[in-house]
């Protein structure tokens, strides 16, 4: 019989109450795990796939925590009151938490997986991935005469109206980048005169969104015709009948990853749960759940090849799509999105 997992939304209150229903000590028991997730669809697919059977296996309770919060996970590092054992977050954000001692490295004796070297990082084991890419209103366009790169996405002249982006520097400023001519292998340290100078150019075309979901109803509602958006987004919204669809070309792949905090009380225990989750059968089985890439290349000869093209994990595809770096991202985020936040209201 698997064990119930509680699945609650985070605030710190909620999160001591849940640490304190596992017992006094928590710090000595290592069948309890505190797992914080994105929530929604997303963790549906984690809890099924993953977390009850790791629950089975190595008989350990797991409370089930969402949204993942990087503030709050910042806050209870500073205040020394550390409840969470492990988070999902972007793979560039656990790189700057890392590198600013709010992580734990990741303990490399335990986790012995080998994924993709763009995301087995210091304190950052890669989870799945997910690609900035260019999506469309089908209503307006078909695979055919859609924009199919970044250069399309930036001609307004011969694909006019409304594009909307995400309202972040990140991949953002390497879409302005490749649009403007720059090789997609040679994208880092970013040009930031030149990508905010190729932004200028279609600024007043944007429609800014702040949350997953957003592209895909702007484009469904014909508030945009192309957009910005995140492969799994996009993907799940066409799945569900909205007039969307996306090209890998020029994607911006993204790792997101797993994390311990600093000083958390089951480390040990996240340690085993991030090894178990890293492996091919347990990346294989979240993709079949929710359409989101893996991070292990061995999780991908378990796939069929309609999943492998679906999530863009393809040979072909994967030639035409590039990694975001995530320790440049590590090292310039806080400047970089100060520049972007303050150029947004010139």
């Amino acid at each position: 019989m698997k064990k119930k997992i509680l699945i609650m939304i985070t605030t710190v209150a909620m999160v001591l109450a849940a640490a304190t229903g596992c017992g006094s000590n928590e710090a000595s028991h290592t069948n309890k795990l505190v797992f914080v997730d994105w929530g929604g669809t997303n963790t549906d697919a984690r809890v099924s796939a993953n977390v009850e059977p790791f629950e089975d296996e190595f008989d350990c309770d797991v409370t089930v925590v969402t949204p993942s919060d990087y503030s709050k996970l910042i806050a209870m590092v500073e205040n020394g009151t550390t409840e969470w054992d492990v988070m999902n977050c972007d793979a560039y954000w656990g790189a700057f938490a890392g590198a600013n001692n709010y992580l734990e490295p990741i303990d490399y004796n335990v986790v012995t997986e080998k994924i993709d070297p763009a995301a087995q990082l210091e304190y950052v084991m890669g989870a799945e991935v997910y690609a900035s890419v260019l999506a469309y209103n089908t209503d307006k366009y078909n695979a055919d005469t859609a924009p199919k790169n970044w250069a399309d996405f930036w001609d307004t002249t011969k694909y006019p109206g409304k594009r909307a982006m995400w309202q972040y520097p990140v991949t953002v400023l390497e879409a302005a980048l490749i649009a403007d001519g720059v090789p997609m292998n040679q994208l880092y340290p970013l040009d930031l005169d030149r990508a905010f100078a190729k932004l200028d150019e279609i600024k007043d075309d944007i429609v800014w969104w702040t949350e997953g979901a957003q592209p895909s109803q702007m484009l469904s509602t014909g508030e945009t015709d192309l957009a910005l958006a995140w492969s799994g987004r996009v993907l799940t919204a066409k799945e569900e009948g909205s007039p969307v669809d996306l090209t890998y070309n020029n994607g911006l792949r993204i790792a997101a990853g797993w994390v311990v905090p600093k000083n958390a009380p089951n480390k040990d225990m996240a340690m085993k749960f991030i090894e178990y989750i890293s492996r091919a059968e347990s990346q294989a089985a979240f993709s079949e759940k929710i359409p989101y890439g893996s991070t292990n290349a061995d999780a991908t000869d378990l796939m069929s090849e309609e999943l492998k093209q679906k999530i863009g994990q393809t040979d072909e595809q994967m030639a035409e799509q590039i990694y975001i770096d995530n320790e440049y991202w590590a090292e310039h985020l806080t400047e970089v999105e100060e520049r972007f936040n303050a150029w947004l209201v010139q």
